[in-house]
């Protein structure tokens, strides 16, 4: 091997703000670099808040569901960089509320919740918050799936408060969460990363807010719909691969060129 092929001298290997991949921490490696100095991983609680929730393999009785939120969401906080923390169900009560928003907000770095946060009389994350001496910087988002999505700030610390309909969290979490927890650790970039796709059939968005509509691309980049964009079908996340924004009042049609949201 020549000397210099690889890398030159004075050639920069890593900045500030850029993610440590594979090919980046072998080439420190190679390069003689023992260490290097990185944000540090936010532990992030989650809570699932409903009387009506019930742990996967639980039985359930009429009006109940298995809760499906949590698990995703960790697994997309590994994905952020974050070490997530799994905390009991929530029944709907203030009281419930509370508690388990002040120990999660005790142990961990950042909370993220679904559920609670619209306007029933069942929904008590932000005002639980509140008693706890939270201060609130903005709820709801003009966003379909994902209007009712919180944010707030506790001595030092933040609550995410995502809708409880699956689609809806999973959907909040990619465009405000991920980004707000990459830019915590230092990234520059924090973006989901889009990839130029060929819709394959129309895509429309009839309402007043903009639809991240859940899309499959496949190897030739057509993109076509994963299926019924409703915020409880996660059937359709299963098929998906990537989100396109659609702007209010617009039809996208056959053989468009659109940017698909990747996140896996």
């Amino acid at each position: 091997r020549l000397r210099g092929e690889d890398v030159k001298r004075g050639t920069t290997v890593a900045e500030a703000g850029e993610i440590l991949t594979v090919g980046k921490i072998s080439l420190l490696a190679a390069t003689g670099v023992a260490g290097a100095h990185v944000g540090r991983q936010p532990v992030v609680g989650v809570l699932a808040t409903g009387s009506e929730l019930r742990e996967p393999g639980q039985p359930l009785a009429p009006g109940q569901i298995h809760e499906s939120n949590r698990i995703a969401l960790a697994a997309l906080l590994r994905g952020a960089g974050a070490v997530p923390r799994i905390f009991p169900l929530v029944p709907d009560t203030l009281a419930a509320t509370q508690s388990a928003l002040e120990r999660a907000l005790g142990e961990c770095d950042a909370v993220v919740t679904s559920g609670g946060v619209s306007v029933g009389e069942m929904d008590f994350v932000k005002a639980a918050f509140e008693r706890l001496g939270g201060e609130l910087q903005f709820w709801k988002v003009a966003v379909k799936p994902g209007k009712p999505f919180v944010f707030g700030r506790r001595a030092g610390k933040f609550l995410f408060g995502l809708p409880g309909n699956p689609v809806s969290a999973l959907v909040t979490f990619l465009l405000l969460v991920r980004p707000a927890l990459l830019r915590w650790q230092g990234a520059r970039e924090v973006g989901l990363p889009a990839y130029p796709g060929v819709l394959a059939e129309p895509l429309s968005n009839p309402g007043e807010r903009r639809h991240f509509m859940r899309v499959r691309m496949n190897e030739a980049g057509e993109v076509s719909s994963a299926g019924t964009q409703a915020s409880h079908v996660l059937s359709s996340v299963a098929k998906a691969n990537g989100l396109v924004d659609v702007s209010p009042r617009t039809t996208l049609g056959v053989g468009a060129t659109v940017p698909v949201l990747r996140w896996e």
